[in-house]
């Protein structure tokens, strides 16, 4: 019987195994947390999506917010942004921001959502002449928007969108961003007016629907066929990633059009940097390589430690102790056979874990079973592949998916650490398989770490997972 270790290191998520099976996303550079005095200004703090960046910002010390609503509900500045004054109003309480969310919008099937959602552009041109230096407004997939201007009664919200993001765009430039999610999930409650499910349900779904054979028929199919396959992004996310990207934690967007886009710049605000070797004494390189030593060993032998320590922090930290001069793209120690190690609990783990030998016996495994997993990286760093050494109704298949990686940088920091990387193919016990054009997707890949023994990725989720040399 395998031991506790052995499964822990055979606990791979989906997300990671396709390592390359998302749609490309904006890339996002990352800079350290803003200062204390950051203040941003909330639009429609009562809402739902409103209420949790009022939450999220509670939690973070260095925020300050002041918020608006049209109900003036919890303590909000009352402001109606259909009024005449209301572009007077937003200049005065914009003075000082670094940054303006909006997230008011209306959804009723009535001429009024036009008004309603076009109202926003009134609070850029406020924000603008206030000097604000960032603004955010929350619209919605590209997919959705289009589906919207086909359906009558919805015609009249989706053309209020664009009014108002065509004017944001034009006064902020660059800085102005897009959040575009496609559904929004979360809380405890189901909603009509807008759409909205709650967490236990969307989360499922979310689950399940971004699993890339769905993701990828959900791109293939138009979109009144389409649409209703995408996968649903929770109310945090979207909070978090609109907080970062107010307070310049994330920059070089101007939308942030996919589930996964999002994820990423809602995780951004962890601290970034490295370790340069040519400042540091010996003493500090000692203790610093003793820490690196430490945390490796609390990350592969979770049976050892005491259970207190929380692996993606452990990564974060591995992450900065980085060597600046280790660039994983210019590197041929990358070029080996890795073992995934650590891993979420979520519906297509499950469904690997079921199909895993070593983790007992399923029925699945009668039609199909793993026996290993494992990606290999070669050719000067360019090439991966993901084998699944796999028994299909008895007989041993291999089954390959590959990728290219290319290495890319739009700074100093993601020099060496980035890559985009593309899905190439899928190759069945030696037979490559005939695959659609809407499969060939590309996706931002971040080799956060490297050492003779272990590699720290991040993709466009902005989780890390650490993998191990094999043989």
């Amino acid at each position: 019987m395998p031991s506790f270790r052995s499964r822990r290191r055979r606990h791979v998520t989906i997300s990671l195994v396709l390592l390359s099976l998302l749609e490309l996303s904006t890339p996002l550079s990352i800079s350290t947390p803003p200062p204390p005095t950051s203040k941003i200004l909330l639009l429609g703090a009562s809402g739902f999506l409103g209420q949790e960046i009022v939450q999220q910002a509670k939690d973070r010390p260095n925020i300050e917010l002041i918020c608006t609503s049209r109900s003036g509900k919890d303590g909000a500045v009352v402001i109606d942004l259909t009024a005449p004054d209301a572009e007077e109003k937003i200049a005065e309480l914009a003075k000082g921001c670094t940054g303006v969310i909006s997230t008011v919008g209306s959804l009723s099937g009535t001429s009024d959502d036009r008004v309603i959602n076009a109202a926003t552009s009134a609070a850029a041109r406020g924000a603008s002449s206030a000097g604000t230096q960032r603004f955010v407004a929350i619209g919605n997939n590209p997919r959705v928007r289009r589906l919207s201007k086909s359906v009558p009664f919805l015609k009249d919200y989706a053309t209020g969108k664009e009014e108002s993001e065509r004017v944001i765009r034009e006064l902020f430039g660059t800085n102005a961003c897009i959040v575009q999610p496609c559904f929004v999930y979360g809380g405890d409650k189901f909603g009509v007016s807008p759409p909205r499910v709650a967490s236990s349900v969307g989360r499922l779904a979310e689950e399940v629907l971004g699993l890339y054979p769905i993701q990828a028929l959900s791109r293939a199919l138009p979109d009144s066929l389409g649409v209703p396959l995408e996968a649903p992004t929770s109310v945090e996310s979207v909070a978090a990633a609109s907080l970062n990207v107010a307070l310049g934690i994330c920059e070089g967007y101007d939308v942030l059009d996919s589930k996964d886009s999002i994820a990423m710049a809602a995780k951004s605000h962890r601290p970034r940097g490295c370790i340069n070797e040519d400042e540091c004494s010996i003493e500090e390189e000692e203790e610093t390589q003793r820490r690196r030593d430490e945390i490796k060993r609390m990350l592969t032998n979770p049976v050892d430690s005491d259970g207190s320590h929380d692996p993606i922090a452990l990564m974060e930290e591995l992450e900065l102790l980085r060597p600046s001069s280790t660039k994983p793209a210019y590197d041929e120690s990358l070029n080996s056979r890795w073992r995934f190690v650590l891993s979420k609990s979520d519906v297509g783990t499950d469904i690997l874990k079921q199909l895993q030998t070593e983790e007992g016996f399923s029925p699945l495994q009668l039609i199909f079973a793993v026996r290993d997993v494992y990606m290999k990286i070669s050719q000067e760093q360019r090439l991966v592949e993901i084998v699944l050494e796999s028994t299909v109704l008895g007989v041993d298949v291999d089954v390959t998916l590959s990728t290219s990686l290319m290495p890319m940088a739009y700074d100093d920091e993601s020099d060496g650490v980035l890559f985009v990387e593309r899905f190439e193919g899928v190759n069945f016990g030696g037979i490559d398989l005939a695959l659609p054009n809407s499969w060939r997707g590309s996706r931002y890949l971040e080799i956060s770490y490297l050492d003779d023994t272990m590699v720290i990725a991040r993709g466009n989720s902005g989780e890390p997972h650490f993998l191990l040399r094999g043989d």
